[in-house]
């Protein structure tokens, strides 16, 4: 029987996931929700090597934030360039902020490790790697825009992705940070925060972000070399002896739309093909929640 398909489960498919009102079947390449939104357990650690907090302008992302159990704070980050702190009013979750993701999709079977490798559009069939064809009625692609190129052809849609690169490293008991959060005046580095940002009760992990330049020449370098770039740039910020008892990587595309050109929350490819993304309107979290809820609610009419 055809059915809605939902590809993809970052947060842009979690939005449209809670709030379509008619069944729908998801299906993931990967082994888990929440796309960039990505938390990793070690231990009692959460590295948190996405994004680590989320901003709000939106009441309805604002209701669905609260939902999630995440809390509205104001947090001091320390902006090097100017020597002061500001404060900023954000979004984080104890468990990070890939939940917010996991709340979207709660009751949902996910079929995971199933990736779409063609879309027949004639016969309206979606084809799987392992080699299962999966009839559509409406087919809604929650995937990055090159993705969404390789399946469809062509995409009348200006988008490009930059590479990021996030290392986190775990603490020993008694080491520690001296910021909550920094955000550098160092092309080398463009982001360093501690879990303390938005949970003070696990032992302290500490996440960076490469900057762009940084990431582009890294991208491709093996995991210990990177590890080992980040770990002498951590150092440079902080006066303590860090000692280091865990450390990994997270590596994903960061996407820069022309924002005067794409005005909507998401495309109508045809009348029965939907696209959502971060990189339609912006790479917030707050626009990838409204693309999804958007299309969401446009179908519910």
């Amino acid at each position: 029987m055809s059915a809605t398909i939902l590809i993809g489960a970052g947060i842009s498919a979690s939005a449209f996931s809670h709030h379509f009102k008619g069944d729908v079947e998801i299906y993931e390449k990967a082994s888990r929700v929440g796309g960039r939104l990505c938390a990793r357990n070690y231990k009692e650690f959460i590295i948190q090597f996405g994004a680590q907090y989320a901003t709000s302008s939106n009441s309805v992302f604002d209701d669905y934030l609260i939902k999630t159990g995440a809390i509205n704070h104001t947090a001091s980050i320390y902006i090097e360039e100017k020597n002061t702190y500001e404060d900023k009013n954000i979004w984080t979750h104890e468990e990070g902020m890939q939940f917010i993701a996991d709340y979207g999709f709660l009751n949902k079977k996910i079929n995971f490790y199933s990736e779409v490798i063609k879309i027949n559009q004639k016969n309206k069939t979606i084809n799987l790697s392992d080699g299962t064809i999966v009839d559509y009625n409406k087919l809604i692609l929650s995937i990055p825009h090159p993705q969404a190129i390789n399946l469809l052809g062509e995409l009348d849609y200006e988008c490009s992705f930059e590479p990021c690169l996030a290392i986190g490293f775990c603490l020993e008991k008694g080491s520690s940070f001296e910021l909550n959060a920094i955000k550098p005046n160092n092309k080398a580095i463009s982001w360093i925060a501690s879990s303390r940002l938005f949970n003070k009760q696990i032992p302290e992990s500490v996440l960076i972000h490469l900057g762009p330049e940084s990431s582009k020449e890294m991208y491709h370098k093996d995991k210990e070399t990177i590890i080992n770039f980040a770990k002498e740039e951590l150092h440079n910020f902080t006066s303590s002896n860090l000692n280091i008892i865990y450390a990994d990587i997270f590596k994903w595309k960061y996407a820069l739309t022309n924002k005067k050109m794409n005005e909507e929350r998401y495309i109508k490819y045809s009348d029965s093909i939907f696209l959502i993304g971060d990189w339609i309107k912006g790479p917030r979290i707050e626009n990838a929640f409204l693309s999804g809820y958007s299309l969401a609610m446009d179908l519910n009419r």
